[in-house]
C-alpha cells in the first residue's frame, strides 16, 4: 500500500509545489510596491527554493520508485511532517501580507490562500493525513484571520472556504478509500493469477487434466467473461456455420441485435460497477427469455444479439417483443430502482436469401431505425429497408472513394425582406445527383457522412463553394449556411472554417451559420464555445427549426444567437389555424424583444404570406417567394434586387 501511495504521489506532488511557487510569486509581485522587501522577495525566494528541492526529489522518484515498503513508509511519514511545516509557513506568510495594500490586495491574499489549499488537497489525494494537515493549518489561519476582521465580505469568504474545504475532504476520503481498495484488489488478483499459473503448470503432467483444461479454455474463448453468455466470436462463428449449412429446404435464419437504451447515464451517474451489475441482470433475463429457442450472445458493451433458425415467421418478432418487455421491467441495483429498456432490430434470411452474409448488417440497419424512430421497440428489416440499405451502401462507397465531390453542388433559396421588398440573403442547400441513384436528398447522405466521419470535409467543401459563389452577389445580400452536429464538436474544425471564411474575401458579417437544436444537444457547452468564436469573428448564428425542440427557450438564453428560423410546421395552412397564428405571433414578438431577427420558413402560398405579414413577420422564405435556385439563377435573382410579391 505504501509503495502504491508513493508511486501515485510522485506524479502529483511536483505539481503541488509548482502550484505553490506560481501562486506565491503571483501574490508577492502584486505586493512589491506596498510590502517590505523581506516579505515580498526574501521569504518567497526561500519558500521557492524549498519547493524546488522537494519538487526535484519527488520528480526523481518517478524514475526511481521506492525499493521497499520501509523506504516508502519513511518517505510518506516525512511528507506528513513537512506538510505541517510548509502549510504553517505559507499560511503565515500570506497572513503577514494582509496588513499591506488596499482591499483588492487583501482579496488577492484571500484568493491565494483559498485556491492554494484546494490545489494542495487535490494533489495530496493519495496521502490523506498530509491533505488534512494542510487543510487544517491553512483553514485555521484563514478562517481565524479573515473571520475576525469584521468585514462581511471577508467573513463570508472565510465561511465559504471552510465549508468547501470540508466538502472536498469528504470527497478526498472517498477517493482515498477507493484507492486503498483498488490496491488491495490488485494485490489479491496478482495472488490469484500466480496461483492459477502454478496450477496450470501442475496440470501439464497429467493428460486427463490437460484435456479438461483445454475444454475449459475452449468454453472461455466462446463465453463473455462478465455475463457468461456466448461472446461475439461464438455468435459470428455460429452464424457462419448456419449459413454454410443452409439449403433451399432449410428453415430461415433470423438475426436480432439488442441495444440497451439509457445504459450510458447509468455508468455516468452510478458508476461502472452499477453498469456491470445492470448488464449481469439483463443477461440473466435474456438467457431465460431465449432459453430453448435461440442463441443469446453479448457482442460487447451494452449490445446483445440473438440467433435462431425456425420456419415460424412470427417467432423472431415474438421473441424480440418479449425481450423488449423484460428489458422495460425495472432493475434493482444497490437498492436503487433503475429503468432502462431496449431497442431491437432483426432480419431474416427469408427476405433475401442471396444476401445471407449481410444478415447482421440488415439487423443493424433495422436497429438504427428502431433507435431513431421508435426507441424501446423491435423493428424488422423490411423490403423498404432493403432498398434504403442498398442505396446507403452506394452512398457510403461514394464517400469512401471521394467521387461524391465530383457530383455535389449547391442550390440557393432566397430569404426575402417584405419591409424593403428585397432579397436579403440566400440559404445554401446541398444537392447531389448520383450517376446511378439520381438525386440524393441531404436527409439521406448527411447522416452517412456523419457516421463515416466525412462530414467535416464535406462541410468544408460546401462552404468553400458557397463563399466562392457569394462573391458575385451584391454586398448587402448575406449567405446562410447550415452546420451539422459534428461541425460543432471540434474546436480545430471550427478554426479551419473560420480560416476559410477569413481567406474567402467575403466579410464575415455577411455570413449566417445555421445550427439545429440536435446539434446543440450533442454537447451544449462545446457548441456554445464554438458559437462564441464564430460570433467574435462577426459571423451571425441562426437557430434553425425553432419551436420544434423541447428546450428552444433555454437555447435562446444560452447561445449567442442573432436569428431564429420558425419551423415550417407552424406555417402550413396558418390562415386556417388559430393556434398556429398565436404561436407564430408570440415567437415573432419574442424575437423582436430579444433583438433577434426572425425568419419564417416554409411559406408556400399567397395566403400564408399575407397572414405572416399581418402578424408582423419581416423575413420570409419558401416556395411562394422562390424554390431553390441554381447558382446562375441566384445571381440573376440577386441582381434584380427587388421582386414582385403579387404573383
Amino acid at each position: 500500500m505504501a509503495i502504491a501511495q508513493q508511486a501515485a504521489l510522485s506524479k502529483q506532488i511536483p505539481l503541488m509545489y509548482f502550484i505553490l511557487m506560481v501562486n506565491t510569486w503571483g501574490v508577492a509581485i502584486t505586493h512589491l510596491p506596498v510590502a517590505p522587501f523581506f516579505l515580498t522577495v526574501i521569504v518567497p525566494s526561500v519558500m521557492t527554493a524549498a519547493c524546488a528541492v522537494r519538487m526535484l526529489q519527488w520528480g526523481l522518484r518517478v524514475r526511481r520508485p521506492a525499493a521497499s515498503a520501509d523506504q516508502a513508509i519513511a518517505e510518506l511519514r516525512r511528507t506528513n511532517r513537512i506538510a505541517w511545516v510548509l502549510a504553517g509557513i505559507f499560511a503565515g506568510w500570506g497572513i503577514g501580507l494582509t496588513p499591506y495594500g488596499d482591499s483588492f490586495m487583501q482579496s488577492h491574499v484571500a484568493f491565494y490562500m483559498g485556491i492554494t489549499v484546494i490545489g494542495c488537497i487535490f494533489c495530496l489525494t493519495h496521502l490523506l493525513p498530509a491533505a488534512m494537515a494542510v487543510t487544517f493549518v491553512v483553514n485555521i489561519a484563514f478562517v481565524a484571520y479573515f473571520g475576525l476582521t469584521g468585514n462581511a465580505i471577508f467573513m463570508a469568504m472565510a465561511v465559504d472556504v471552510g465549508l468547501v474545504s470540508a466538502a472536498m475532504l469528504m470527497v478526498l476520503w472517498v477517493q482515498y478509500r477507493d484507492f486503498m481498495r483498488l490496491v488491495v484488489s490488485r494485490r489479491e488478483l496478482e495472488k490469484k493469477k500466480n496461483a492459477l499459473e502454478k496450477r496450470e503448470l501442475e496440470l501439464v503432467d497429467e493428460q486427463r487434466q490437460t484435456e479438461a483444461l483445454s475444454e475449459e479454455n475452449r468454453k472461455l474463448a466462446n463465453m463473455d467473461s462478465l455475463t457468461g453468455l456466448a461472446n461475439r466470436r461464438f455468435f459470428f462463428s455460429s452464424l457462419d456455420e448456419m449459413i454454410d449449412q443452409l439449403t433451399p429446404d432449410s428453415d430461415p435464419i433470423h438475426v436480432g441485435l439488442i441495444d440497451l437504451d439509457g445504459f450510458k447515464p447509468v455508468n455516468d451517474v452510478h458508476g461502472h460497477k452499477a453498469g456491470d451489475e445492470l448488464l449481469l441482470q439483463l443477461a440473466s433475463r435474456l438467457a431465460r427469455t431465449g432459453h430453448g429457442r435461440a442463441l443469446v450472445a453479448r457482442l460487447g458493451g451494452d449490445e446483445f444479439a440473438f440467433l435462431l433458425q425456425t420456419a415460424d415467421p412470427a417467432a423472431p418478432k415474438k421473441l424480440a417483443e418479449e425481450i423488449c418487455g423484460v428489458c422495460r421491467e425495472p432493475f434493482v441495483i444497490a437498492g436503487a430502482m433503475i429503468e432502462a429498456g431496449a431497442s431491437i432490430g432483426f432480419a431474416s434470411s427469408a427476405l433475401c436469401r442471396e444476401e445471407m452474409t449481410r444478415l447482421y448488417d440488415q439487423a443493424d440497419f433495422a436497429l438504427y431505425q428502431a433507435k431513431r424512430n421508435a426507441p424501446g421497440t423491435a423493428v424488422a428489416f423490411s423490403p423498404e429497408h432493403h432498398h434504403s440499405l442498398s442505396r446507403q451502401t452506394v452512398i457510403e462507397h461514394a464517400f469512401r472513394d471521394g467521387s461524391v465531390n465530383q457530383h455535389i453542388s449547391l442550390a440557393f433559396q432566397p430569404i426575402f425582406d417584405v419591409t424593403n421588398n428585397a432579397v436579403t440573403a440566400f440559404e445554401a442547400l446541398a444537392r447531389w445527383h448520383h450517376p446511378v441513384l439520381g438525386p440524393v436528398s441531404p436527409a439521406e447522405f448527411i447522416p452517412v457522412a456523419e457516421r463515416l466521419g466525412h462530414i467535416k470535409q464535406l462541410t468544408h467543401t460546401l462552404l468553400s463553394m458557397a463563399l466562392q459563389e457569394a462573391r458575385f452577389w451584391p454586398h448587402h445580400i448575406r449567405l446562410s449556411f447550415n452546420l451539422s452536429a459534428r461541425d460543432l464538436s471540434s474546436s480545430d474544425h471550427s478554426m479551419r472554417l473560420l480560416a476559410l471564411i477569413a481567406n474567402s474575401g467575403i466579410e464575415p458579417s455577411r455570413i449566417d451559420l445555421e445550427i439545429t437544436e440536435t446539434a446543440i444537444l450533442t454537447d451544449l457547452e462545446r457548441a456554445r464555445v464554438i458559437a462564441d468564436a464564430f460570433r467574435s469573428a462577426g459571423i451571425g448564428i441562426s437557430l434553425d427549426d425553432f419551436g420544434t425542440g423541447y428546450s428552444s427557450l433555454m437555447h435562446l438564453h444560452s447561445m449567442p444567437l442573432t436569428k431564429i428560423k420558425i419551423d415550417r410546421s407552424f406555417v402550413t395552412n396558418i390562415e386556417d389555424d388559430p393556434a398556429s397564428v398565436k404561436i407564430v405571433r408570440s415567437l415573432i414578438r419574442m424575437a423582436d424583444d430579444m433583438g433577434l431577427d426572425c425568419i419564417v420558413e416554409g411559406i408556400e402560398t399567397k395566403a400564408e404570406m399575407a397572414t405572416i405579414c399581418d402578424l408582423g413577420g419581416r423575413f420570409i422564405q419558401g416556395y411562394h417567394i422562390s424554390r431553390p435556385l441554381t447558382a446562375a439563377d441566384a445571381r440573376a435573382f440577386a441582381e434584380g434586387a427587388r421582386a414582385s410579391l403579387a404573383s
